[in-house]
């Protein structure tokens, strides 16, 4: 992943998951653990994978943001209120995230900037699935999964995740 991207990316991708297709019920999506303010952290210093982009060096990419969740008819879906702007314009510029049951989900298609090695950038086509897991403190980690299809950074990219509160329960 080149440093044309924003945190913004994070939300797009993670590892193939059994079971993203469940519900949870609307009482444990409420949870207050995916409401309020977050800092989102994109640790792309971290990249693992088989794609080239995954051996390029970048740094971790921060952004705080607000996020609220609803839960309606079965299904919850988590909203960044005030994502910051995508630099990659095939990106979505809606954030949303589906409970699962156990996990919040975001999947997109779009075009991986490829930097290659005279510099240049290659728009790549490419599917990302982001996964956040609560855990403790109201801290959610997770992956940022992405499958790039062809050109010269085909193959796939793997960088954790993590949504903290800034303001974090007292305990």
């Amino acid at each position: 992943m080149s440093g044309h991207r924003t945190i913004t990316a994070v939300f797009l991708t993670a590892t193939p998951l059994v079971g993203l297709m469940g519900l949870a019920p609307a009482s444990l999506a409420a949870d207050p653990l995916w409401n309020g303010e977050y800092l989102l952290t994109l640790s792309a210093n971290a990249k693992t994978g088989i794609s080239v982009a995954a051996s390029q060096p970048e740094s971790p990419h921060r952004t705080i943001v607000s996020i609220s969740s609803k839960c309606s008819s079965g299904t919850c879906i988590a909203t960044v209120d005030n994502p910051p702007p995508p630099k990659n314009d095939s990106m979505p510029r809606t954030i949303e995230f589906t409970w699962n049951g156990s996990q919040w989900v975001r999947e997109m298609t779009w075009n991986w900037d490829c930097l290659l090695p005279d510099g240049t950038i290659e728009p790549d086509p490419a599917k990302s699935i982001t996964v956040y897991t609560p855990g403790a403190n109201g801290v959610l980690t997770g992956v940022f999964h992405t499958d790039i299809k062809s050109g010269a950074c085909k193959g796939n990219v793997d960088m954790p995740v993590t949504a903290a509160p800034t303001h974090p329960p007292v305990v």
